[in-house]
Formats: structure tokens, C-alpha cells, sequence
């Protein structure tokens, strides 16, 4: 009676056991893969943020460089106005043309940016949801091979030397895929 418990213990380790072992397996196989493409996505996305940003910065300097054409013509128009007493329905006249060109190239200046916005977002979108079907159809794959390893392993009962000379096959493979 004392070796039953023991032999029930036993059984219990090697019942978790394959479950641990798998749990190993899959990380050797899919943890650096998994990690790189984790770092993949974060350095996707500091670019997309650094481009957002360069892109900002690019369209405020843009904004300031028309608000200070806008200013000096406008400055420039109202000293004509204040020296030129007798022509002040002409300058007048211009003023307000030149303020008008100044509002139309704004407002395309503004419907281009947010046309570049739309164009970075789409294109962003379209290249985040290619990487998730890249990364979906590579799991997938690695999962079905890992399922066929699995079953061989399982078939064949390889001893644990064969398994770790298999497993360290795999890696090299893995990382020379990288």
C-alpha cells in the first residue's frame, strides 16, 4: 500500500509532464518568432508615429510659412492704403483679392493635408492588416507543424535526445529564416 501513492505521484508527473514538455516546445519553436514579430509591430508603429509626426511638424510649418506670407502682404497692402489716399478704392480692391487667393490656397493647402492624413492612414491600415495576415498565416503554419512534430514524437516515441537534437533542427531552421 505505501507504493501506491507513490506510484499515483509518479503517474501525476508523467501525465503533467508531456504538458510541460509541449508548453517548452512551443516556446522554443514560437517564442522568438513570436517576440519578433511583436518587436516588427513596435518598430512599425514608432514609424507610423514618427511619420505622423514629421508630418504634423512638416504641415505646422507650412501653416506658420502661409500666416507669415499672409501677414507681410497684409502689412504691406495697409501701408499702400494708409500712403495712398487718393487710390483707396483700388487698394481696397486688392487687398481683398489678395486676402481672398490667400483664403482659397489655405483652404487647398488644408483639404491636402487632410488628404495626405487619409492617404497615410489607409496606407498604414493596409500595411498593419497585411503583417496580421502574414503573422496569422505564419502561427498557423507553425502551429500545423508543430502538431505534426507533436505527433510523430508521439507515434515514434522518441527518446529525449533525438527530441533535443530535433528541437535544436528546428531553431537553427527558425533563425536561419530570420
Amino acid at each position: 500500500m505505501a507504493n501506491t501513492p507513490a506510484k499515483g505521484a509518479k503517474d501525476t508527473q508523467e501525465t503533467t509532464s508531456p504538458t510541460d514538455e509541449l508548453s517548452q516546445l512551443r516556446e522554443i519553436i514560437f517564442g522568438q518568432t513570436n517576440r519578433e514579430i511583436r518587436a516588427d509591430l513596435a518598430n512599425l508603429e514608432a514609424k507610423v508615429s514618427d511619420n505622423f509626426s514629421k508630418l504634423n511638424n512638416q504641415l505646422d510649418k507650412q501653416f506658420n510659412d502661409m500666416k507669415k506670407l499672409i501677414d507681410s502682404q497684409i502689412a504691406e497692402l495697409s501701408s499702400r492704403l494708409d500712403s495712398a489716399n487718393d487710390g483707396h478704392a483700388n487698394v481696397q480692391s486688392q487687398l481683398q483679392s489678395t486676402t481672398d487667393k490667400l483664403k482659397s490656397e489655405l483652404e487647398i493647402a488644408e483639404t491636402a493635408a487632410k488628404n495626405d492624413n487619409d492617404a497615410l492612414e489607409a496606407h498604414v491600415v493596409k500595411e498593419l492588416d497585411a503583417l496580421d495576415t502574414l503573422f496569422s498565416q505564419r502561427h498557423k503554419e507553425l502551429l500545423e507543424r508543430l502538431q505534426q512534430v507533436t505527433s510523430e514524437l508521439s507515434e515514434t516515441k522518441t527518446d529525449r535526445k533525438t527530441l533535443a537534437n530535433l528541437l535544436s533542427t528546428m531553431a537553427t531552421n527558425l533563425t536561419s529564416d530570420h
